[in-house]
């Protein structure tokens, strides 16, 4: 059983080009503990070339439980990475959520209690207003969301044991976390009696409502180009995964093209929604990237 709460309460915030959420991201975390003297939050301000360090500056000088990883680079997944090998502490659990979002009044108490409670290596607990079968599709398959999701101490062991990285570039870093917490690190030679994920119902990240727009449309359309590249690098990882090849795992995502040949048809042939336009294109840009 997990029993942390004695700890810090660690949260890392991704902010990319925030400056129109980000105050409102931090001051809800504040208010998501009844404990805010315990919390360390951690900006993880990544490429970012609007006022959003500014604003998180400013945050700072009024609450010293906040600081700043200043990142050149605008890659979450290498965020991800420079958060976790900075030197945290892996004795206690860390929560990651999207600096466009917000949390709901004693939402990481409740999710405390969750970890205290659970002998799960991850937490996932579902954005609230989501559709019904959004829901019900996490709650079945035990996914995370990358809005909100939490892992533990064991679980930080086991990836700075193994070495463990996100590939830069990689789309989705959520996906290959949860795959990290669901199947463990057998095959990078680390054996875990405690894995998985806990869904978490009724509490969870508040997710901004888009309004339909011609620059909403141009977003919808650049997404789900990077949904698209995104599908064929989870089949790479999961192809990787059935073969106990994950060592083979590289650091840039760019050397992920070379086992397009390899992964068979079927992610060729896959369904997903509109998406699935944007498939012919992510492949002729991972074999030209």
């Amino acid at each position: 059983m997990n029993n942390m709460r004695k700890g810090l309460l660690n949260v890392a915030i991704f902010a990319h080009n925030e400056e129109g959420n980000i105050e409102r991201c931090i001051l809800s975390v504040i208010g998501a503990t009844s404990n805010p003297e315990r919390l360390r939050i951690t900006v993880l301000i990544n490429g970012t070339t609007d006022t959003t360090k500014s604003i998180v500056v400013k945050c700072c000088d009024s609450f010293p439980q906040i600081s700043i990883k200043d990142i050149v680079l605008g890659d979450k997944s290498n965020a991800w990475n420079e958060y976790v090998y900075g030197g945290i502490n892996i004795d206690e659990n860390h929560f990651f959520m999207d600096g466009d979002n917000w949390l709901p009044a004693y939402c990481l108490d409740k999710l405390e209690f969750e970890f205290d409670t659970s002998k799960f290596w991850g937490l996932a607990p579902i954005p609230l207003g989501v559709s019904e079968g959004l829901r019900e599709f996490l709650l079945s398959n035990g996914f995370i969301s990358g809005n909100l999701y939490g892992v533990s101490g064991e679980f930080l062991k086991a990836v700075l044991e193994t070495k463990f990285r996100l590939p830069v570039g990689f789309i989705g870093d959520d996906s290959l976390v949860m795959y990290m917490l669901q199947e463990g690190f057998e095959g990078l030679g680390y054996c875990a009696e405690i894995k998985g994920i806990k869904v978490v119902e009724n509490t969870g990240p508040v997710i901004p409502r888009v309004k339909l727009s011609f620059g909403m449309l141009l977003f919808m359309h650049r997404r789900y180009k990077r949904y698209a590249i995104r599908h064929f690098q989870q089949e790479i990882l999961y192809y990787l995964g059935r073969k106990n090849m994950l060592h083979e795992l590289p650091d840039q995502s760019i050397n992920l093209k070379k086992y397009l040949t390899k992964i068979g048809v079927r992610p060729y042939l896959k369904i997903c929604g509109v998406q699935t336009l944007y498939h012919p294109y992510a492949v002729v840009r991972m074999l030209l990237s």
